[in-house]
């Protein structure tokens, strides 16, 4: 397939556009996010109404339907967060096991777990906002310096 100024990624594109339920221009779209170029709000919205990619702009990744067709079940996954409260239990787990977690070896538990697309910042602000949460639910405190948190669970009076 060739159309003026678009490469395809042809095995990818073969794979869908075999599949009568999808038009040329979503595949043509599909191709663009499995890249990751951009994609316009009107596409984006049109596709994420059909369950045909997943994400925020601009980090759009290609839904479970297409991954499941195209066989990229594992980059579906690593790109699909897990729930909030599975962060929260594992560091809650990890600082009951071992007392105590400096942010560091917080920020190496969770790093891999986060998905994909999010930049190294964002991971970090992600971290950051599952600590506060933490925090300010009165579960974990800091007994170190702002610098140097270390993390160990709040007693609980008795």
């Amino acid at each position: 397939m060739l159309i003026y100024g678009h490469s395809f990624d042809l095995q990818y594109s073969n794979i869908l556009i075999k599949r009568q339920d999808l038009s040329l221009s979503q595949v043509i779209l599909l191709d663009r996010v499995q890249k990751k170029l951009p994609i316009s709000d009107k596409d984006a919205n049109n596709l994420k109404r059909e369950g045909l990619i997943e994400g925020r702009k601009p980090n759009y990744f290609v839904g479970k339907k297409v991954s499941q067709i195209t066989e990229q079940k594992a980059a579906y996954t690593k790109n699909k967060a897990f729930e909030k409260q599975y962060y929260l239990d594992l560091i809650i787990k990890s600082i009951t096991q071992h007392g105590s977690m400096k942010r560091k070896e917080i920020d190496e538990l969770l790093w891999k777990k986060l998905p994909e697309w999010m930049s190294s910042q964002q991971r970090k602000t992600k971290i950051g906002h599952l600590l506060t949460e933490l925090r300010l639910k009165k579960l974990i405190i800091n007994v170190g310096s702002f610098k140097d948190a270390n993390w160990t669970l709040k007693m609980r009076e008795r």
